[in-house]
């Protein structure tokens, strides 16, 4: 059996509360409608959405798994399970974060940024069960309980974040899921996350910190540091070999913003599979000026390697790719009306217990 499991940073958040749960029950926005158009032709049997608003009643995963099903009859995707929580964007803090001397609570001041709980959040759906019992999660692991982790300093050497800051500031800008999957009778863990962008921010790099520090976060969740509490009030770190580790990590082992070591000590773990990179035609189309060996793997249009699917030492994929059709292909046009990122593949091999 062939799984295929993806990863995409959608970019359907919305600017207002509330807009993108219009947006799929008007059954006529192009960017939804074009999402799921893509969505239908790669056919992932798991897959991470990036940047999905989030929304408690659940209407928005319910709507999109009724389009997935319909919008297309040749075509449909049907992945009925589904897991949705809330995360730390747009979470009213009551601390000024960014130090303008103003608490806004939301905004740079939330718990994560957003301008309303739930924007950006995430989304795992899959053709096979979920098991929610045995799934982790760390939306409230605070920053400051990481061993040394890397925080802000400010002109004088200060920590920009004062103690009461810190004492409710969590590590994750969304959220860190550890998502037990049932891929025929066998467990796979899928390693969710969407860690901040490392730009938006000032001298005292606050933003490019917080993403070092969530990167971190999987490689010593990997190694099995102790420190780690989830939400559900367990401690320590992966309990298990097989793993696929998803997301918009919003980092390059060799370009961009960001703090650079913590994605290359994550992707250089003695339990990821160190295999080459998804590629695509398009990217190298896209981005003609840069070396070939660097744009065949980029994922986002301002061009950089930002989304992943990683996979442990014990998994060995069958095929690769990011789906970056050059211009002049018929399935170029499946990228209009899209995301800024590109949806990243791979297709798993997997034996029916």
């Amino acid at each position: 059996m062939v799984v295929r499991i993806a990863s995409y940073n959608t970019a359907l958040s919305r600017s207002s509360e509330g807009d993108l749960l219009n947006a799929l029950t008007s059954g006529c926005d192009k960017q939804v409608l074009a999402t799921v158009a893509l969505l239908q032709h790669i056919r992932p049997d798991i897959i991470l959405l990036n940047e999905i608003d989030f929304d408690p009643s659940g209407r928005i995963v319910t709507l999109l798994q009724k389009a997935l099903r319909h919008a297309n009859k040749d075509q449909n995707l049907d992945l009925p399970y589904a897991y949705s929580q809330a995360v730390n964007t747009g979470m009213p803090s009551g601390r000024d974060f960014d130090k303008d001397g103003i608490a806004s609570d939301k905004g740079a001041d939330a718990l994560g940024f957003g301008v309303f709980p739930g924007q950006y959040g995430m989304l795992l759906l899959s053709r096979f069960p979920i098991d929610t019992v045995a799934t982790r999660t760390f939306q409230s692991f605070l920053w400051k309980d990481m061993p040394t982790p890397c925080l802000p300093k400010n002109s004088r050497g200060d920590s920009w974040f004062d103690t009461e800051d810190l004492s409710i500031l969590p590590l994750s800008s969304k959220s860190h899921w550890d998502v037990a999957v049932d891929v025929y009778g066998k467990k796979l863990r899928c390693l969710c996350s969407h860690p901040t962008p490392p730009v938006f921010d000032g001298k005292e790099k606050r933003n490019a910190c917080r993403n070092h520090d969530e990167i971190r976060f999987w490689t010593d969740y990997l190694s099995g540091e102790p420190y780690f509490y989830d939400d559900q009030g367990r401690t320590g770190g992966i309990d298990q070999d097989d793993f696929v580790l998803l997301g918009d990590l919003n980092a390059s082992p060799t370009e961009g913003d960001s703090y650079r070591q913590a994605i290359v000590n994550l992707l250089n773990h003695p339990k990821v599979a160190h295999l080459p990179f998804p590629e695509s035609e398009g990217g190298i189309e896209h981005s003609s000026q840069i070396e070939k060996n660097i744009s065949k793997c980029h994922t986002a249009v301002w061009r950089m390697q930002a989304d992943y699917v990683r996979v442990s030492q014990t998994l060995l994929p069958l095929n690769q790719a990011v789906f970056w059709p050059k211009k002049a292909s018929q399935e170029a046009t499946l990228l209009k009306n899209t995301s800024d990122h590109r949806l990243v593949y791979l297709d798993l091999p997997f034996t029916e217990i």
